[in-house]
């Protein structure tokens, strides 16, 4: 009887312990799985990297999954994670947050500060366009992935522009200014002019030779030029204002 109710307690201790494991969700600081969806080391790689992109780019990145927005909309419980955790970098708090909404099915892009100018609705399509193929397969961690590495390498690419923008622009400062003191040098000196129209002449060498031009017909040529009647067009992020009273951009697609 005894050793019935020691075995029956044991195995209840040890369905307890394994049940405990697989509720027990791993996270950090910036990466926020309620579910379970992604391993240690899952949540450790994608830290380290929100970690350089804070370093290098002053942009604060959250991933959060979860299938309870407390009776709000993905939008605003996005805007409200973000702002009332104490997330962003610099007075404008400026960041991107990606939630994962299991319970709506959708993945919702928040962006604050400087990430509203950054990322606009055309670069949030984008990063929904490599988003929402993972976590339709229930790829969760590839899909948190995506979004980190198109952050960086949108960020990257835009530094390295701005700094061949300044580059050229101090080249052609450099040249304007080279041009001013040739200028300035050529109006202040007081050399006289010693070469005239006799200079290169030999003595007696000069010839004058009459030359006539006989006209014989006149062609003209017309070339039509086309225009574009077409006219493209850029979407700008547009904002809207969290219960926070901060100013937030973003979009979401549904998955």
């Amino acid at each position: 009887m005894y050793k019935k109710l020691g075995f029956l307690l044991l195995s209840i201790i040890f369905v307890f312990l394994i049940g405990s494991q697989k509720l027990y969700a791993y996270e950090s600081h910036n990466v926020k799985d309620y579910l379970n969806y992604l391993t240690e080391k899952e949540v450790n790689n994608l830290q380290r990297s929100i970690d350089k992109i804070k370093e290098k780019h002053d942009l604060e990145l959250v991933i959060v999954i979860t299938d309870d927005t407390e009776g709000k909309s993905s939008m605003e419980f996005a805007d409200d994670y973000y702002d009332y955790n104490g997330y962003g970098v610099g007075d404008d708090h400026s960041g991107l947050l990606l939630l994962i909404d299991m319970n709506a099915r959708v993945a919702w892009i928040s962006t604050t500060g400087s990430a509203i100018v950054f990322f606009d609705n055309s670069k949030i399509d984008e990063i929904l366009d490599k988003v929402t193929p993972y976590l339709t397969d229930g790829r969760y961690y590839n899909a948190s992935k995506a979004f980190v590495n198109f952050v960086r390498s949108d960020l990257s690419y835009f530094y390295r522009a701005l700094s061949m923008l300044f580059s050229l622009q101090s080249i052609l400062i450099a040249i304007v200014i080279s041009l001013i003191v040739t200028i300035i040098l050529s109006i202040s000196s007081k050399g006289k002019v010693t070469v005239d129209s006799r200079t290169y002449e030999e003595a007696g060498g000069f010839k004058l030779d009459v030359v006539k031009d006989q006209f014989i017909r006149e062609t003209t040529t017309r070339v039509k030029i086309e225009t574009s009647s077409s006219s493209g067009g850029g979407g700008g992020g547009g904002t809207h204002i969290g219960s926070s009273g901060r100013s937030h951009g973003g979009g979401g697609r549904s998955f």
